[in-house]
């Protein structure tokens, strides 16, 4: 004689691929989390190069023992690709707002990011002669 098992307590198929339904869902809604921690990412990787562009220029002018004459301009383009750097250096006598016996030093980054958005880092330190 053949024994009939009556146990309900297993998991049909329509309730896993239900589970799954609701699954899919939720990890569909954490897609667009991947898109903006790559996004910004590359924001990020972008500005620790301008830093690095940045405290290169101040570091060749703390290291120069005589300074340019003030006022001081200077442009650069196409560094790394994408970036260019502006330097000026400026006096009491070219700017009030500087201390006596001191110089002002700006280095400014700017770049396009590749999402065609302007972007700028902005540096100002001050130098003794």
């Amino acid at each position: 004689m053949r024994k009939i098992v009556k146990n309900n307590h297993g998991i049909t198929l329509l309730e896993v691929l239900i589970c799954m339904l609701i699954l899919a869902f939720g990890l569909l809604g954490l897609a667009p989390m991947f898109t903006i921690a790559i996004e910004g990412n590359v924001i990020s990787r972008d500005t620790s190069i301008a830093s690095d562009l940045i405290k290169d220029k101040i570091e060749y002018f703390e290291a120069l023992d005589p300074l340019p004459s003030v006022p001081y301009t200077e442009t650069e383009s196409g560094l790394n690709g994408i970036y260019s750097r502006s330097t000026y250096i400026n006096d009491h006598a070219s700017d009030s707002t500087v201390p006596d016996s001191m110089y002002r030093l700006d280095v400014i980054v700017a770049w396009t990011d590749h999402q065609s958005v302007n972007r700028s880092a902005t540096y100002s330190t001050y130098l003794i002669p």
